[in-house]
């Protein structure tokens, strides 16, 4: 007879993803998993399939997560472009316990020659830039300017956001990360 599952697989799913967010992929042992899930590693792999495929669902759930944030942020904003596009680049994944910056650009950083990872993460940075894209098109200057220069406008931005999240990891305060977004945006009133 089979056994019912006494935990929720959405609930141990974001405890695993806290785990990999801290440590990463290398540094976080089944045993590691397993215990921070509260669940035995039997049921770890009946429910989640390997360690990869744990750590590829975790990392799609906080790329909706983050997306979802990012959103939230945006639409929380005033109106216009560039006040929208400081509130996504100051926009956090508010999940309790989250480590700071960004489990995407680790995910990037750490596993750049997995291929599913790197599908995942680059899918998540090119919905970003054309949401940026999309934003800048909302003001005055940007609005009429040629499609070269706003797409490369909008990838200077997406790329100072990721390095903004790369500080936020190393522990930069989030004065000193809010004067860089500032900082950014200055330039392209």
């Amino acid at each position: 007879m089979a056994r019912t599952k006494s935990f929720e697989p959405a609930v141990v799913l974001e405890k695993a993803m806290l785990e990999f967010w801290q440590h990463g992929y290398e540094r976080t042992s089944t045993d590691a998993l397993a215990a921070s899930m509260g669940v035995g590693k039997r049921s770890l792999y009946d429910t989640f399939g390997s360690k990869h495929e744990l750590y590829l669902r975790t990392l799609t759930t906080y790329i909706e997560h983050a997306e979802a944030s990012h959103a939230e942020a945006v639409e929380a904003a005033p109106n216009g472009g560039l006040a929208r596009i400081r509130a996504l680049l100051r926009s956090h994944v508010e999940i309790p316990g989250c480590p700071a910056g960004c489990y995407a650009v680790n995910a990037a950083t750490e596993r750049p020659d997995d291929p599913e990872v790197v599908t995942a993460v680059s899918g998540y940075f090119a919905r970003s830039r054309d949401l940026i894209t999309w934003l800048l098109r909302q003001e005055v200057r940007w609005a009429g300017a040629e499609v070269k220069q706003r797409n490369s406008a909008a990838d200077t931005i997406h790329n100072t956001w990721l390095g903004l999240r790369v500080q936020a990891r190393l522990g930069c305060p989030d004065p000193e990360l809010d004067a860089g977004a500032d900082s950014l945006l200055a330039r392209f009133r």
